[in-house]
C-alpha cells in the first residue's frame, strides 16, 4: 500500500494503525492541530518516537485491516478514499477561486479516475475498478453534502465511471453556476503526475495548483474561441 500511495501521491508519508476511531482509513497532515499549538507532528514524535519532518501525510488505518491480510481490493478501495481525501484538503485550503473549486476537483478527480488504468499501478495490485469505487466515495460524500458516503442518498456516487455520468456533470452546474470543465476523456492522468521524487506537501500543492489552474485557462479559452 505504502508503493502504491507513493506513486499515486509523491509526498512523504507516516503510516500508522489504531484500534478505535478510524472507519476504515484517516488521513492528516502533520501539521493538524490536536490541541491549540499541538499539531500531529510534534505528538507523533514525542509519543510514539516517530520521525515526522514537516510537510508530511499521516495514514492511520483501521487496526483490523492490518491484523488481517488485506485483499488488493480493498488495498484499492482504501486508497481511492486517501487520494479523495487529499483532493478535498487541496479544495479546503482556498487553492482555486471559489468560482472555480467544483470545477477544479472534478479535474483532479477525471485525472485519478484515468490513472488508474496505468499498467504500471495495476502491476503493483492496484484494482481500477475498486479504486475508483474509494475515490467516490470520499469525493462524492463532499459534492452531496452528505458528509459520509454511508448516509448519500443522490445514487451519483456509486458507479466506478461516476465522474463520466452526464447526470454528475448536470448536478455539478446545478449545485454551481460556475462549474466549467473539459470532459472526462479529455483530462489525462498525466495533469496528477508530477515526476521528480517524493515532496512536502507544500511543493506537490503548488504543482497542483499550477497544473489545474492551466488546463482549466486552456478549456475556458476553448469555450470562448468557439
Amino acid at each position: 500500500m505504502a508503493g502504491l500511495l507513493k506513486a499515486l501521491l509523491p509526498l512523504r508519508a507516516v503510516h500508522l494503525s489504531a484500534k478505535a476511531g478510524i472507519d476504515r482509513v484517516c488521513v492528516m497532515l502533520d501539521e493538524t492541530e490536536l490541541m491549540p499549538a499541538l499539531p500531529l507532528g510534534d505528538v507523533l514524535v514525542e509519543e510514539l518516537g516517530v520521525d515526522v519532518p514537516y510537510g508530511t501525510i499521516v495514514v492511520i488505518t483501521e487496526d483490523d485491516q492490518q491484523t488481517v491480510q488485506a485483499t488488493d481490493e480493498d488495498m484499492s478501495y482504501n486508497l481511492g478514499i486517501i487520494v479523495g481525501s487529499a483532493l478535498l484538503d487541496v479544495i479546503s485550503r482556498g487553492t482555486f477561486p471559489l468560482q472555480r473549486e467544483s470545477s477544479a476537483l472534478y479535474l483532479m478527480g477525471c485525472s485519478y479516475h484515468n490513472m488508474a488504468n496505468s499498467s504500471g499501478l495495476q502491476h503493483l495490485g492496484l484494482k481500477p475498478m475498486h479504486f475508483r469505487a474509494g475515490l467516490a466515495a470520499s469525493i462524492g460524500a463532499f459534492w452531496s453534502g452528505a458528509g459520509t458516503s454511508r448516509t448519500d442518498t443522490s445514487g451519483l456516487f456509486v458507479q466506478p465511471d461516476f465522474l463520466a455520468c452526464p447526470r454528475l456533470r448536470s448536478y455539478l452546474k446545478t449545485l454551481d453556476a460556475g462549474f466549467s470543465a473539459p470532459e472526462p476523456d479529455q483530462i489525462g492522468a498525466r495533469l496528477m503526475h508530477f515526476p521528480g521524487g517524493t515532496r512536502s506537501h507544500g511543493e506537490w500543492l503548488a504543482l497542483v495548483e499550477t497544473a489545474v489552474m492551466e488546463k482549466l485557462g486552456a478549456h475556458n479559452k476553448r469555450l470562448c474561441d468557439s
